[in-house]
Order: C-alpha cells, then structure tokens, then sequence
C-alpha cells in the first residue's frame, strides 16, 4: 500500500506508530491498549469487504508486533517494577 507524503495515515497505523516509538515505559501500556483497540475495530469493519484482504494482513502484522511489544513490557516489569510516572 502506497501512500503520498502529504496525506494521513490511517488512524490505526498513527496509534501503531506511537506504541512502537513510546519510549517512556509509564506510558508504553496505555499506547499499546490504544493501538490495539483501533486495530481491533478496523478488522471488525474489513471483514465484510474482501478488498480489504492486504489491509487486514497489515492489520493482523500490527497485533503481532504490538502483541510482541506488551511481552516485552511485561518482561521489564516483571525485573524491575511498575515504571513510575515523571513529575513535571
């Protein structure tokens, strides 16, 4: 799927994007949660278009790795802690 550097990406892949870059852990698993529940919204609105197939692969690639990502944080908080919110 090509895409101009001038339009949108698609919701779901902004909320993606922003899972995989959060660098700040005490944010990290609410941007997975976020992602995931648009993802999970967008399948449930391709299922009914087959033209949606390469869409939904991306989709279903985006839960893979976001499923990835909550092991990983969950790994980190298992060794170290619940990651504490900056003040100020």
């Amino acid at each position: 799927m090509s895409t101009s550097v001038n339009s949108p990406l698609p919701d779901w892949k902004n909320l993606y994007q922003l899972a995989v870059i959060e660098l700040d852990p005490a944010k990290l698993a609410t941007r997975i949660n976020e992602a995931r529940a648009v993802i999970l919204d967008r399948i449930q609105e391709t299922l009914t278009t087959p033209s949606h197939y390469a869409e939904r692969q991306e989709l279903s690639d985006a839960l893979n790795g976001l499923r990835v990502l909550h092991q990983e944080y969950e790994r980190r908080v298992q060794q170290y802690g619940e990651p504490r919110k900056k003040i100020g």
